[in-house]
């Protein structure tokens, strides 16, 4: 069984470029605290006013975390992806093909 490419990673703690490039999402992890109404946000490119392209609305109301695989060939970002973090999101990994960790 073969790879058409390597799944790379970054993890992020605060609104920031994640990826530069065009790139695939795979699967996300982040973290929280107990403050609720918490929420992640990738968007399109690599600021913050580029098209949202996932929202993930976590209302937590204890500390955790959260996986989330994004199936079969996952969600593309032709032109990179930011992350905004809200709320209470303490670290966002993503997992990606193509592109490059920013």
């Amino acid at each position: 069984m073969g790879f058409s490419s390597d799944v790379k990673a970054v993890t992020k703690t605060a609104d920031a470029s994640a990826v530069v490039g065009r790139t695939r999402l795979q699967g996300i992890y982040f973290t929280f605290s107990s403050s609720a109404g918490s929420a992640v946000v990738l968007k399109n490119g690599t600021t913050s006013s580029g098209t949202a392209l996932l929202t993930l609305n976590a209302t937590p109301s204890t500390a955790g975390s959260q996986d989330i695989i994004i199936p079969n060939d996952g969600i593309v970002f032709p032109n990179g992806i930011f992350i905004d973090i809200a709320g209470g999101i303490t670290s966002v990994t993503l997992f990606f093909c193509g592109g490059a960790a920013a």
